[in-house]
């Protein structure tokens, strides 16, 4: 199991301020309340003792039910890979990396240098991708299935990610049905629903309509709590748009939204496990697009870290994401910040590594570059270590004047722990790099990506768990007929 490196020394709120934030949005649900488009999200609210307003389908919920469910959320839980070495100690603070995001509409095509329409065996290259760089953590896609039916690519996209990786998988669901069909495929790909119980490798994503509306599909945590599926309240406005166009307002606005998702997972199963998922979409004025790699909401992301860390819970946001529309030193600058600061202010599970064009398409070549980025995070996360040992007295108090260090075997013992080597990033004089072909840094990635699905495959499956993937698929694709021909 990973246990990822603890981050959480920026702090971007004072403690007053955080209680503000806290106590202003526990006001905004019991005075104002959410919308619920969801008859059975009502009956729910209303058995669990919330104020809900029948005919204006609005749920009010009174403080101490909020206070209770946090009380009851775990603190902790392992986010389950299919291999036990991918499992994920999900804590506050603790920092893990992932690749892609929801399924982006495009796919950036090396060879054209440009986007183009992805197919869903570009799904299985990208995740055959994330399944090998050893600094993504979890994985989720990089770009959509486009050569099949909208309606079904959702489909197909879990076959994908399932059939070719067995790191932790967080994807989207747009509907209850499909909540159930993504439960069945990974409970296939797990060997059973028995085992997949034991060890859901899954996140069902429940993100409400911004400005405070609960969707219908937000049902589908029922079938995630049945099936022990850990639930991400993840709200995402943006901000001038669909949240007020000051951060703190908008902080104010996604922690109720989000505080109500987890009030709602608790009430259908106590102690059921949680993250805490706010995202912090800035609009564009000029352009009116999303902003990905902004200063502003890479800041409100880090207030949402902190927020977290208040209540307790596992976090999960943006951060590798960029609006740069190249894998180029405008994409890598905009990454480096968003995942450097995430880590710092301890959020822990940061998305959409490899993600271009404010989430328009995603690039495996991106996702290396941020593979790398995140290596030598993680090296400046874990510190400096300071003890007898490593402060090395006697060594220095014992060299010569003007001596060397080279032949210690104080250096032998600490410079492969003490120093970063660099996989993708190589160290090299400047004849060598002219001697290797003068590469840019994006070659030298798309080099990396040839190299990767040269070797890769679908990975490992339980026996029967081929067919039984190929039966949910086949289900799936003619149950969505029979809807379409009832129309």
């Amino acid at each position: 199991m990973k246990q990822g490196l603890f981050g959480g020394s920026l702090k971007v709120l004072s403690e007053d301020d955080v209680q503000r934030i806290h106590h202003l949005s526990l006001r905004l649900l019991q005075e104002h309340g959410m919308l619920s488009e969801s008859d059975l999200i009502l009956d729910l609210f209303n058995q669990a003792g919330a104020m809900v307003d029948r005919e204006q389908r609005i749920i009010r919920l009174p403080p101490d039910m909020v206070e209770g469910a946090l009380k009851s959320s775990p603190r902790s839980f392992v986010l389950y890979g299919r291999e036990e070495k991918m499992d994920l100690l999900l804590e506050p603070g603790r920092i893990y990396y992932g690749m892609g995001g929801t399924p982006e509409p495009n796919f950036f095509d090396y060879e054209l240098g440009g986007p183009r329409l992805p197919s869903t065996s570009d799904m299985v290259s990208c995740t055959r991708v994330g399944q090998a760089l050893a600094n993504i953590d979890f994985v989720m896609t990089l770009c959509s299935a486009r050569d099949v039916p909208p309606d079904l690519s959702h489909y197909y996209e879990y076959d994908a990610l399932l059939r070719n990786t067995t790191k932790p998988v967080i994807t989207s669901s747009p509907g209850r049905v499909y909540t159930a069909r993504l439960i069945e495929f990974a409970a296939a790909a797990s060997g059973g629903e028995s085992s997949f119980r034991q060890r859901p490798s899954i996140i069902f994503f429940a993100q409400p309509v911004s400005p405070l509306v609960i969707a219908r599909y937000f049902e589908g945590m029922l079938d995630a709590a049945e099936n022990n599926v850990p639930i991400m309240s993840s709200p995402g406005p943006m901000m001038g748009a669909t949240s007020p166009a000051s951060l703190a307002g908008t902080l104010v606005q996604i922690n109720a939204e989000a505080l109500l998702g987890i009030t709602l997972a608790q009430i259908i199963k106590p102690g059921h496990p949680v993250l805490y998922a706010p995202h912090t979409g800035v609009m564009d004025m000029a352009t009116a697009q999303c902003t990905y790699g902004s200063p502003e909401q890479t800041l409100a992301r880090a207030a949402v870290a902190q927020l977290g860390l208040f209540y307790q819970l596992p976090t999960f946001g943006l951060g590798g994401g960029v609006e740069a529309k190249l894998p180029d030193a405008e994409a890598a600058a905009q990454a480096t910040m968003g995942m450097q600061l995430n880590a710092l202010a301890g959020l822990t599970l940061t998305q959409t590594l490899g993600t271009l064009a404010s989430g328009m398409y995603g690039s495996v070549e991106m996702a290396v570059i941020c593979d790398e980025i995140a290596a030598m995070i993680k090296r400046i996360v874990s510190g400096i270590q300071v003890t007898d040992e490593t402060l090395a007295y006697d060594v220095i108090s014992g060299i010569k004047y003007g001596g060397t260090y080279l032949d210690k075997r104080h250096t032998a013992r600490h410079y492969r722990k003490e120093l970063y080597f660099p996989g993708l990033f190589r160290r090299q004089s400047i004849e060598q790099w002219k001697e290797r072909g003068s590469k840019t840094i994006t070659e030298a990635a798309h080099e990396r990506v040839l190299e990767i699905l040269s070797q890769a495959g679908p990975v490992p499956l339980p026996n029967g768990a081929d067919q039984a993937m190929q039966d949910v698929l086949a289900r799936s694709l003619q149950d969505a007929d029979r809807i379409a021909k009832s129309l």
